[in-house]
């Protein structure tokens, strides 16, 4: 596989802890769609909710191919450093972009504070009035 940015050979190996495939020269990674997928063990994280939202997104067809060799990448109007394959459903994530959006998933194992409890009872109350 090569990097959609710059052509160079795209190695396997642990991105941001997860499995993936990272660029040494741009410092972008690829996840496959398995593999995004995978962040669910780890991270509270809901792949087809993921999807579904990132595909219901304003995008635009970039030049850049995809890894896998399947089609062009899209990119998303707000999701900066992000593009994904719309054949494949795996992911470019430009450097760091793949840390920032992991900082958004609590870990599973993290435990519940009561900030996060707060609001959670906000948000829902603010969902049930008018």
């Amino acid at each position: 596989m090569k990097c959609p940015t710059d052509g160079n050979i795209l190695k396997a190996g642990e991105v941001e802890a997860h499995a993936g495939y990272g660029c040494s020269s741009c410092k972008g990674a690829w996840l496959p769609k398995s593999y995004v997928a995978s962040l669910k063990y780890t991270k509270e994280f809901e792949p087809e909710k993921f999807w579904t939202n990132l595909t219901n997104k304003p995008h635009h067809i970039t030049q850049f191919r995809c890894p896998s060799n399947c089609g062009v990448l899209h990119s998303i109007d707000d999701l900066a450093g992000i593009k994904y394959c719309s054949t494949c459903l795996g992911m470019w994530f430009e450097s760091s972009t793949l840390t920032m959006m992991l900082k958004g998933y609590r870990n599973k194992k993290e435990p519940v504070t009561i900030t996060d409890a707060t609001m959670g009872f906000f948000d829902i109350i603010g969902h049930l009035l008018p």
